[in-house]
């Protein structure tokens, strides 16, 4: 019994420490840059007190008899729209959009208006004989436009505007990177709450066969064919079972819990699952296929080349500004009280400029240092990840594997333990065993049980944490470019 016991005490703990660290919040990828999770969270709409909530309407349509059935697909349908860091993700996106129209638009013509008013202490004259002249008045008024065209600029505008295209699309990325995060803490809470399912009915499955065995042991003990202290441990072992069953419909909540928190789902709302624990079938690829699988579609490199394409345009850029700015500009002005006036207030000029820096204390030479530094940083992150993709394709592999052969030692001693129990009761009620046999043999089959429904369980998780690993989680991938030189 003392195992038995074991068994759901860790399977309680294991729920709180989910709860606790896997299901409250999403977090992005390690992989991807600082930069980016730090942008996540700057935009949490919980700072300000703001707790959207799923649609109503999509709720209402899976709800039925006060219950919202969800299957698996429905709830990675809810948490891709809802999820509080992907729609976080999704305005990063929009702000990455902002960015390269405000790099484009530095490329093109500039127009504005200008206006002045100046009043001077005393107008400015000249007296020659009878005749004075006055150059400015007191009151002087000047209105006006300009234009200005950039003409050369060492290629930074271009490389800045190309620069943030990149960065985009390593944004857009980074997203797809965060939802195959939440596929994955979605399946694997709602694949934990069928455990918690799972676990509850072999608590109540318990308490009913010792219910059923306390009837058995009463009617022996009353007939004087066996001993009082039969049903009493009988009527111990029934109680450690409702406790038992107790703190399976604690784990179940739980687990609801923890579920409807992935889903922006009210925590008071009734949720059923439609679904149950089964095998699933795994992949026919090796793991070498896999490995190659997950190095040419995983987004957190497809990111990374995205960042590294934009850091050689910032190289560029940094370069460029060695090399001398050149624009056009021309100005339309109407002016009063100046002496260029006299002839009418309407004047224009056109010119161009130039202008390139001899000296700055090494400042160019330092931007380009840092531009190259940061891109070798960007190759350095690639190698990185690449070696923890493989690490995680590899390891999701062997679990896998590992789930698979538990799930077959599993139905083997569920098979085992369940004719064993069904001997030792036939044989008690037949005078042949004792009521420990029977006992013993109902806490197997209770482990026997539990141990099956861990180990598919386990199979499903380590089946979607390969899926996750190997780049197949979200499989929409529109709107993302490849990086091109």
């Amino acid at each position: 019994m003392k195992k038995s016991t074991h068994i759901m005490l860790l399977f309680l703990a294991a729920i709180g420490l989910m709860a606790l660290h896997g299901c409250a919040s999403v977090r992005p990828p390690a992989h991807l840059p600082h930069s980016y999770s730090g942008a996540i969270a700057e935009a949490s709409p919980e700072i300000e007190g703001k707790r959207p909530h799923s649609s109503d309407e999509a709720l209402r349509k899976l709800e039925k008899d006060g219950n919202i059935n969800l299957s698996l697909s429905d709830c990675l349908k809810i948490a891709l729209q809802h999820n509080y860091d992907i729609r976080l993700t999704r305005e990063a996106l929009t702000q990455a959009d902002t960015r390269i129209t405000q790099a484009r638009s530095a490329m093109l013509p500039f127009l504005g208006a200008e206006a002045s008013y100046t009043r001077l202490d005393e107008e400015l004259s000249i007296t020659m004989g009878p005749q004075s002249l006055t150059f400015m008045d007191r009151d002087q008024y000047k209105a006006g436009f300009v234009i200005r065209q950039p003409i050369f600029t060492g290629g930074r505008l271009n490389a800045a505007r190309k620069a943030s295209q990149y960065s985009r699309d390593a944004q857009a990325q980074g997203n797809r990177a965060l939802e195959d995060e939440v596929v994955f803490q979605v399946t694997r809470a709602y694949r934990t709450a069928q455990l918690a399912e799972a676990f509850q009915d072999v608590a109540v499955e318990a308490v009913e066969l010792l219910k059923a065995h306390e009837h058995d042991v009463a009617i022996l003990v009353e007939k004087g064919a066996n001993p009082e202290i039969d049903l009493l441990r009988t009527r111990t072992e029934l109680a450690n079972a409702r406790k038992e069953l107790n703190g399976a419909d604690n784990a179940v909540d739980l687990a609801y819990s923890a579920l409807k928190n992935l889903l922006i789902i009210p925590l008071e709302k009734s949720v059923h699952l439609t679904e149950t624990l089964v095998r699933l079938p795994g992949p026919e690829a090796d793991l070498s296929s896999l490995t190659e699988l997950a190095l040419s579609q995983r987004p957190e490199l497809s990111a990374i080349d995205f960042q590294a394409a934009a850091a050689k345009q910032a190289l560029k850029a940094a370069r460029g500004e060695y090399l001398p700015v050149i624009a056009l500009e021309g100005r339309y002005e109407y002016m009063e009280g100046d002496v260029r006036d006299l002839e009418g207030g309407d004047h224009w000029t056109v010119g161009i400029g130039a202008e390139l820096p001899l000296w700055n204390w090494g400042k160019t030479a330092a931007k380009v240092r840092e531009a190259r530094s940061q891109l070798d940083q960007v190759k350095i992150q690639r190698d990185k990840t690449a070696d923890l993709i493989r690490l995680e394709v590899r390891q999701a592999f062997l679990d896998l594997g590992k789930a698979e052969k538990n799930i077959d030692a599993a139905e083997s001693a569920l098979n085992t333990a369940k004719e064993a129990y069904r001997q030792a009761k036939a044989g008690y009620r037949a005078g042949e065993g004792t009521n420990t046999d029977v006992l013993d043999a109902r806490t197997a089959l209770s482990r026997a049980e539990a141990n099956h429904t861990q180990a598919l369980f386990d199979h499903n998780v380590a089946l979607a944490a390969l899926h996750r690993a190997v780049g197949k989680m979200v499989a929409e991938q529109s709107g993302i470019k490849e990086p091109v030189e």
